[in-house]
């Protein structure tokens, strides 16, 4: 909320509390003043610039009270305080671990993971299991699939894919392989 005219800190300014209907019965609309908003503008900008200044200044001190007290800390609160931190991350792990176990086992999705209420095992299966009838289930057809549709072995050799594809190729050049299949010109020695 920034204020739209401060007074000068030597004026004092008292006027009666009026409510806005009063005031625009009271005051006809004035005319724009250019030298007057310019001087608005300017005093609305150093005001933001001394709220920016201020803002760092506070937070700078919120970071050496705070330093402060971890100082005067005995070293019993200090123990104290690391101990619920510790205990605060264990809980956490122990419940992403369970979250984890859980999305195994149901064989959901593992961005499903967050989603997942409850605190024990238990509770997080039976959640799991609710939001797994809500998915929808995919078919696909037994035989086929998707990267591979002609059941080719993805270990397969060019040479055998050739083969696959083509038929089991001859020397062009035997002579046997050439006449048992019906062809070439075969001469006479």
């Amino acid at each position: 909320m920034l204020p739209t005219e401060t007074p000068a800190p030597t004026e004092t300014v008292e006027k009666p509390v009026e409510t806005t209907a009063q005031v625009v019965e009271q005051e006809p609309e004035e005319a724009f003043d250019k030298d007057r908003a310019m001087l608005t503008i300017h005093k609305l900008r150093e005001f933001e610039k001394n709220a920016k200044k201020e803002l760092k200044e506070l937070e700078t001190l919120k970071a050496e009270k705070s330093k402060r007290d971890e100082a005067e800390m005995t070293e019993s609160q200090r123990n104290q305080k690391r101990a619920e931190e510790a205990e605060a991350k264990a809980a956490k792990l122990e419940a992403d671990i369970i979250r984890r176990d859980v999305i195994a086992e149901t064989g959901l999705p593992a961005i499903f993971a967050d989603r997942l209420k409850g605190t024990t095992k238990e509770e997080m299966l039976a959640d799991a299991q609710e939001l797994a009838k809500t998915l929808p289930t995919v078919k696909t057809a037994p035989h086929l699939s998707a990267s591979n549709p002609n059941g080719a072995s993805p270990n397969e050799t060019d040479a055998q894919k050739r083969e696959r594809l083509f038929g089991k190729q001859g020397n062009p050049f035997d002579m046997e392989s050439i006449k048992a299949k019906g062809g070439g010109v075969v001469f006479n020695k």
